[in-house]
């Protein structure tokens, strides 16, 4: 009898066991799906996986190549290198081999971001080393040409975009053509070429919204209400203003709230309203949460004087290391390939 319930309980734990593998399973392919429609569901999901450390190896980093993935657009920056810091320590495992692209794709960007430039595009050449896809080329070499522009690399950064989109545009990735369009976009309001901008924003923004891509949606669709407000197009910027901010306040960026917020406070101003110093302060606070430092020199120069806040213009960018030892293998970058 003992040995018949020993059995019992033996079997019970192995279907549960089982079932609970398949669940997990059934999670982070849910959690995928969303990745380019609603990256912020992807986190959620994720993060409702209790006790990842006891997954199988593969399982456990799939799940964090997928924070990754859904970091990235979500901005959480620091949720992404803490998820770099855990899953490098399996870089000799098949599976992490396997998914050398995005991993170090999305450690370029947080090197990027965090202004170890140097560093960003040793990341990239060794993601674009493993690429697989065009798709992944093309995207690669978009994240090149946005290192350039932190360096002031104008012409690298133009031609870089401009060959990304001329791919993007004979494979008809749609994805790849947004996001060159958007930086071509970016790379005139640096010029302040208002007129070169808006087209380039619009082409964005209508590519986005016809792959329903939220983070894209909100990226362009802020850029786009800047150009309205230099070109004093008040009535555009209403029209836009309320999409945008509907998708923007419900989407887990605190940059791209920010931004918002200056625009919107820009626009009342525009409109007659009184600018309280209350108002000043929390424009002064939205500032530090600004995407980088780019985007900070537009507010300095555009928002900042107009609506009379005083805040600094970002130093200039020095160029430092990052000190991780596992960085000395993307450095090196020779894995040895798997198939998937």
């Amino acid at each position: 009898m003992l040995k018949c319930g020993v059995l019992i309980w033996s079997l019970t734990a192995t279907l549960s066991s089982f079932y609970s593998v398949a669940d997990i399973a059934a999670t982070l392919d849910e959690a995928e799906d969303y990745l380019t429609v609603n990256p912020a569901r992807t986190l959620m999901l994720l993060e409702s996986i209790t006790e990842p450390a006891a997954l199988p190896l593969d399982t456990f980093i799939r799940r964090n190549v997928l924070i990754l993935r859904a970091a990235v657009p979500t901005n959480q920056m620091e949720l992404l290198i803490q998820t770099l810091d855990a899953i490098f320590e399996y870089h000799l495992h098949p599976y992490f081999q396997q998914q050398l692209t995005p991993i170090t794709s999305a450690l370029g960007i947080w090197l990027r971001r965090n202004n170890y430039l140097d560093d960003a595009l040793h990341s990239f050449e060794c993601s674009n080393k493993y690429a697989k896809t065009d798709r992944q080329r093309q995207t690669l070499s978009n994240s090149m040409a946005l290192v350039a522009r932190e360096l002031d690399e104008t012409e690298k950064a133009r031609a870089l975009f401009a060959r990304a989109r001329l791919l993007a545009e004979q494979s008809e990735q749609i994805n790849v053509l947004a996001m060159t369009e958007n930086n071509l976009g970016l790379l005139a309001l640096d010029e302040a070429n208002i007129e070169l901008a808006e087209p380039h924003f619009r082409a964005a923004l209508a590519h986005y919204q016809s792959l329903s891509l939220r983070a894209g949606q909100i990226s362009a669709g802020v850029n786009l209400l800047f150009v309205f407000l230099l070109q004093g197009d008040l009535t555009n910027f209403q029209r836009l203003y309320s999409p945008t901010a509907r998708l923007t306040i419900n989407f887990p960026n605190q940059a791209k709230q920010a931004l918002l917020f200056w625009l919107h406070t820009r626009f009342e101003q525009l409109q007659g309203q009184t600018i309280t110093e209350q108002t000043r302060q929390q424009l002064n606070e939205a500032y530090q949460q600004l995407e980088d430092n780019k985007v900070k020199t537009l507010v300095h120069q555009h928002l900042a004087p107009p609506l009379q806040v005083n805040i600094k213009l970002p130093e200039p960018v020095v160029r430092k290391a990052f000190n991780r030892s596992w960085f000395d293998n993307v450095i090196l970058c020779e894995w040895p390939q798997h198939d998937a």
